[in-house]
């Protein structure tokens, strides 16, 4: 019986690491300072979805950093808010990317909305948002899952 619960104590202890180690807290103490009323643990699932916690990811797209902005977007969000964040820099991108997900939030009243809207732009075609859109949102939030089981916040 011991070398059972023994066995249970290493498998789990085991499994812990591994999570941890794919589902890291990079950037949190930057994504805290800018949440702004955000769960931190979502952005940092926006985080992993969007860039891998690469800073320099750019897409195909041109959408650029961790938070995966396009320029016209952080001008955007920069002007709108009266900011003057470099979303080629990490706090940039950061501070940028929360802000437009807080607008998003608020102006859709749904996170599965604003989510789509991250992701696809307020104005893609129905058919993009529903499908590039959905299987945004269903990894976001399972990474959200995720996250908030390994960290308990």
């Amino acid at each position: 019986m011991r070398a059972f619960l023994m066995l249970i104590f290493m498998s789990v202890v085991f499994l812990i690491f591994i999570f941890v180690r794919f589902f890291p807290l990079k950037y949190y103490d930057i994504v805290v300072q800018y949440a702004d009323g955000l769960d931190p643990l979502l952005v940092i699932s926006v985080i992993r979805a969007e860039s891998s916690f690469r800073p320099s990811a750019q897409s195909n797209a041109g959408a650029y950093g961790l938070m995966q902005l396009m320029p016209e977007t952080a001008e955007w969000v920069n002007k709108k808010f009266k900011t003057n964040f470099d979303y080629t820099t990490v706090e940039g991108n950061i501070a940028l990317g929360c802000k437009y997900l807080n607008y998003l939030l608020e102006k859709d009243g749904d996170l599965k909305k604003a989510l789509v809207h991250y992701n696809t732009g307020p104005y893609a075609p129905d058919d993009v948002k529903t499908d590039a859109g959905e299987r945004y949102v269903s990894k976001v939030l399972r990474f959200y899952r995720i996250y908030r089981l390994i960290y308990r916040r």
